[in-house]
């Protein structure tokens, strides 16, 4: 049963993403700001929620270390004309550790979380750009895969001017490397 409710989560996302993809044509460029880690939780893992605090850390930098291979914006056809981690490494060093795990492996985020996350994300500039961020929401060890949702915003005013959610295939070996084959599957997906 779980492996249908994951399979038809699978579906959903790569058919809800495909459809509304078209919205992202008057986007020319965008500045990335990573992975925001603070509502996402872990369930089934036997790691403590102080390493994937770290983690969540580490992963974010492959986007600066590794810009080929974590390019979101080759996936999505926009220009990144910058990434700046600034903002989610600041937010994630909020995380509460005792409130990443979880027991419940259905757990996602609404929709007026996902508006919550945007509205506090700590950007200082005031200029009217366009955002782009992945928002973490479940990181799966039993069924080796995370979910994220991908969020293009107005970082002036935080409308959301585009959100679509994916999941990818956790692999790897050691925390860092195997969560963030999670994320690189999730890219992929955004062809």
């Amino acid at each position: 049963m779980k492996q249908l409710l994951v399979l038809l989560f699978l579906v959903s996302s790569m058919a809800c993403f495909g459809q509304n993809k078209d919205a992202l044509k008057d986007i020319s460029s965008v500045t990335f700001y990573g992975i925001d880690f603070t509502r996402a939780k872990v369930y089934g893992a036997k790691e403590g929620p102080m390493q994937f605090k770290y983690t969540f850390d580490d992963i974010n930098k492959l986007f600066i270390t590794e810009p080929k291979k974590y390019d979101i914006g080759k996936r999505l056809g926009v220009n990144v004309e910058v990434t700046s981690l600034e903002a989610v490494n600041d937010a994630n060093k909020t995380i509460n550790p005792d409130e990443i795990m979880t027991t419940n492996s259905g757990y996602t985020l609404d929709e007026k979380q996902i508006e919550e996350v945007i509205k506090t994300l700590p950007i200082l500039s005031q200029e009217e750009k366009t955002g782009l961020i992945m928002i973490a929401m479940l990181l799966n060890k039993a069924d080796a895969r995370a979910t994220y949702q991908i969020v293009f915003f107005n970082t002036k005013t935080r409308e959301i001017l585009y959100s679509a959610p994916t999941n990818g295939k956790a692999r790897g070996f050691g925390l860092r490397n195997y969560w963030a084959g999670s994320v690189h599957s999730a890219m992929k997906k955004l062809d």
